[in-house]
């Protein structure tokens, strides 16, 4: 009999999908996480982001368990669960494929190598004036971000090298010269560096372009041209990375020309409820799916869908291979947090067929203090709300919108007239004030109790 697998920092979701796996599960969570709601798991409280404490746990906790993997779908696990991993000698993302795809830097220097033509001009904050400067060639506007952040926390537009504060003129920033397009995420799971993309996500950002408010899935109008393009730009960057085996979210812009310009890249499924789209466009349990392929879980068959016209076999989409083998709350963490309440909506079900398009529309209001909160709208045509969450009721404060962190809820729509009816849908909800605030020193409304 196989040994356990071991999970660090599982969501809810995750948690359920690991449930569904024909092995012992093996949770570690961060001191003070909910406890997972499968009855039949272990579970231990260690602080995995905390080496002095979490490398003589894998010592004296889980070796005696002899594990067959260690796997993280959390950004902050992954790097713990391939130090686990790697120490225990058991099955695992490789620890420098992982340090590869968290640290932006070293992701650019490894495409300047490998796949150059997929990199924006792009500097470390540190750099001489006289590099930052080129970045601004042509009046280009240059995009400065952490090196290993997420959540499109302190990412920011400069328009001239003077807007680049003292503060981030270090090796912690990013400077990238600004590519403009259509930004897409592409799921994919790999196994023996050949990479299944399981869905492609159009973006929907807020007027800064930084802020995600929105995720279709399939995109609406993508060639089938320029989704090979994206498709083979994505191989590359994964067999330029080294991950050959287990889960990605890759981001990537489109440029009118036709060019395939990579943003970045994790080695987990994507959050803001992709997961939930790649299910219900393709009937893959996509949480599952990137936690069973360490315990030797086959992927399922996939259904065609629009976005994967040649995939009109039981087989699904196509797996692509690299250049080198061609040739030879988290959305889970957060509402657990914050206290979400989920309104009635009509909820989806469980064994379905899979509908044509799907999205997650994320509401937002302008700062100041929550008035009011609407209910799950109806739609047009046969799009519908199948979840709204809202993270805020009346009283509660609204900052500006910095961040992922600063949005006030989601809905998760299916649209089975397909992507032009679901992108009608998001533009739709997009113009309703699901959240409505007034300014902090406004007098309150005598009309409202």
């Amino acid at each position: 009999m196989s040994g356990p697998l071991v999970v660090l920092g599982a969501s809810g979701d995750v948690a359920a999908a690991a449930a569904t796996l024909p092995v012992q599960v093996v949770h570690v969570r961060l001191p003070g996480a909910p406890r997972p709601v499968d009855a039949t798991a272990v579970a231990y409280d260690v602080d995995y982001q905390h080496p002095p404490a979490f490398l003589p746990f894998v010592d004296e906790a889980l070796a005696p368990l002899a594990p067959t993997a260690v796997v993280s779908l959390t950004e902050l696990g992954l790097e713990p669960a391939s130090a686990a991993a790697e120490r225990l000698g058991v099955t695992g993302v490789p620890r420098q494929a992982v340090r590869d795809t968290r640290d932006k830097l070293r992701m650019r220097r490894l495409l300047d190598r490998a796949a150059p033509h997929l990199n924006p001009p792009y500097a470390p904050g540190d750099a001489p004036p006289d590099v930052v400067g080129a970045l601004f060639t042509g009046n280009a506007a240059v995009v400065a971000k952490p090196v290993a952040g997420t959540g499109s926390l302190a990412v920011s537009l400069l328009r001239r090298p003077e807007d680049l504060p003292d503060s981030r003129r270090n090796p912690g920033t990013m400077l990238e010269r600004y590519v403009p397009g259509r930004e897409f995420s592409v799921e994919a799971l790999s196994g023996g560096g050949r990479h299944r993309m399981l869905g492609i996500a159009e973006k929907r950002t807020s007027p800064d372009g930084f802020v995600e408010l929105a995720h279709l899935m399939p995109p609406p109008g993508l060639t089938e041209a320029d989704r090979r393009r994206v498709e083979r730009a994505v191989a590359e960057l994964l067999d330029a990375v080294g991950l050959v085996d287990g889960p990605s979210h890759t981001e990537v812009k489109l440029g009118e020309d036709g060019r395939v310009t990579v943003i970045e890249t994790h080695n987990r499924p994507g959050g803001d409820g992709i997961a939930d789209l790649v299910r219900l466009t393709t009937g893959i349990d996509w949480r599952r799916a990137a936690l069973g392929w360490a315990v030797g879980e086959r992927l399922p068959a996939a259904v065609k869908q629009p976005g994967f016209p040649e995939a009109g076999t039981a087989a699904g989409p196509a797996p692509v291979a690299g250049p080198r083998e061609a040739a030879g709350p988290p959305r889970d963490g957060a509402a657990a947090a914050r206290g979400v309440r989920r309104a009635a909506a009509a909820a989806p079900v469980e064994g379905a067929p899979p509908v044509a398009a799907a999205a997650t529309v994320f509401l937002t209001a302008p700062p100041g203090r929550v008035t009011a909160v609407s209910p799950p709208p109806g739609l047009s045509g046969s799009a519908r709300v199948v979840t709204w969450e809202v993270q805020v009721e009346p009283g509660d404060p609204v900052q500006p919108l910095r961040s992922s962190a600063d949005r006030l809820g989601m809905a998760l729509i299916t649209a089975p007239g397909g992507p032009d009816a679901c992108a009608a849908a998001v533009a739709d909800l997009l113009a309703r004030p699901a959240v409505t605030t007034c300014p902090d020193d406004a007098p309150p409304d005598p009309s409202r109790p």
